[in-house]
């Protein structure tokens, strides 16, 4: 995947979480099978951990779960962050900002 794609699928994922979880619930589903698909493709061991516990988040949606759905975002904020120190120049901001989105997320859940 090149790195623009990439860039791409980021900037789509931070504008669907900055209306709040309620708002990208609706596409969530397919977000999360593209950022699968995406991850298992780089052939990357801490990668594939990110997109494993992607699918453990689309498990818990599809379920309702929201304690467990809180789990996920913020096991994906750690994960995401720590991505984002290897990451190339263009990509690096932008990961920590989703890390940060995805950690910010699971508190509001907690707290609801």
């Amino acid at each position: 995947m090149s790195a623009s794609t990439s860039t791409s699928q980021l900037d789509a994922t931070l504008q669907a979480l900055q209306g709040g979880l309620s708002q990208a619930a609706p596409a969530a589903g397919g977000n999360i099978d593209s950022w699968v698909s995406t991850l298992n493709g780089a052939n990357s061991p801490a990668l594939s951990a990110i997109a494993d516990e992607l699918k453990n988040l689309k498990t818990a949606i599809g379920g309702g779960d929201a304690s467990q759905i809180s789990k996920s975002l913020s096991t994906l904020g750690e994960h995401t962050t720590k991505a984002a120190a290897s990451a190339t120049d263009d990509a690096k901001d932008k990961l920590q900002q989703l890390g940060q989105t995805l950690s910010q997320a699971a508190k509001s859940l907690q707290s609801a």
